[in-house]
């Protein structure tokens, strides 16, 4: 094996830089309560309950875990793009 090339490791930076400014988004604008910003993605479908305001919808579709305090569930938010939703996935 050969050493790991500058690009991966200058990529690999700029995707650490990346997430640590998701992250901080994440924490100052979202409930993130169970949650994870590294696990987020960006997709084109919702499921669950509808919550939120006409200001910014969410979605909740959760369920109960092995026991009744525990629950596991996805989270979904309306970006600014019509049709792309902020996806993470939660564990309480």
């Amino acid at each position: 094996m050969s050493k790991i090339p500058k690009e991966i490791v200058d990529k690999i930076e700029q995707r650490n830089k990346l997430n640590e400014e998701i992250e901080t988004w994440c924490k100052e604008n979202l409930d993130m309560d169970g949650m994870n910003s590294d696990c987020s993605d960006i997709t084109d479908h919702h499921t669950g309950n509808e919550q939120g305001s006409d200001k910014c919808k969410e979605w909740c579709d959760q369920w109960t875990g092995y026991c009744e305090d525990n629950y596991h569930g996805h989270y979904y938010w309306e970006t600014e793009y019509p049709g792309k939703y902020l996806h993470m996935e939660f564990w309480i």
